[in-house]
């Protein structure tokens, strides 16, 4: 009767362990392996100018990285608001105190592509004023 019992207890605990082992698996694979962070190349279609913006859906942040004809690092957010991501849009709208209530914001439709975001801009003469742009988005791709 001991080797029964014996037998019974190794059986029983390895099924419990392969029972644990798939339920980590199931969730695992339920949720996200890791939060993505979507560089998105938008054509402006009036003006034919290309703008960028990044999502960052773990943080609910958009921001629109610098371009290689400004002065900060290519790639440093110019302006990052926080947004509200939905199954079929992003937005966001950031007010800024310090730019005399200029706007940073926009929205991405995840069902179309396309985009549209408003930001402040500043001239030659220093004078400020906004930008709109809006046009059909895709993922950037990756240099090889």
């Amino acid at each position: 009767m001991a080797l029964k019992s014996r037998f019974f207890q190794a059986n029983f605990f390895a099924a419990i362990l392969r029972s644990a082992t798939l339920a980590i698996v199931l969730l695992m694979s339920a949720s996200p392996a890791s939060a993505e962070v979507v560089t998105l190349i938008c054509q402006n279609e009036t003006g034919g100018n290309t703008f960028t913006l990044r999502v960052d859906y773990d943080r609910k942040i958009v921001d629109m990285p610098n371009s290689a004809d400004m002065s900060e690092p290519v790639g440093t957010a110019l302006f990052s608001a926080p947004a509200t991501i939905t199954e079929s849009d992003v937005s966001w709208n950031l007010v800024m105190e310090n730019m005399n209530g200029y706007k940073f914001m926009g929205g991405i439709s995840r069902l179309s592509g396309i985009g549209f975001v408003l930001f402040p801009t500043k001239y030659s003469n220093n004078a400020m004023g906004e930008n709109h742009f809006a046009g059909p988005c895709r993922r950037a791709t990756q240099k090889f």
